[in-house]
C-alpha cells in the first residue's frame, strides 16, 4: 500500500509539473486548431500521460 501511495504522489506531482510548464514554456510558439499551443500540452497532453502512466505503473501491481 505504501508503494501505491508514492506513486499516486509522483503522479501527481508529474502532472502538476507538466501542467505548469505548458503556459511558461509554449507560450510564444502559436496556435493550433485556434487554441494556444500551451493549452494543448497542459490541458490535453498533460492529463492524457497522467492516465497512461497510471496504466503502465499499475500494470505490475497485483489487487
Amino acid at each position: 500500500m505504501a508503494s501505491l501511495s508514492k506513486m499516486a504522489l509522483a503522479l501527481t506531482g508529474g502532472y502538476f509539473i507538466l501542467w505548469c510548464l505548458g503556459p511558461l514554456l509554449l507560450t510564444d510558439l502559436g496556435r493550433w486548431l485556434g487554441l494556444p499551443l500551451w493549452f494543448w500540452f497542459s490541458c490535453i497532453a498533460a492529463p492524457i500521460l497522467l492516465v497512461l502512466g497510471l496504466a503502465v505503473l499499475l500494470r505490475g501491481q497485483d489487487d
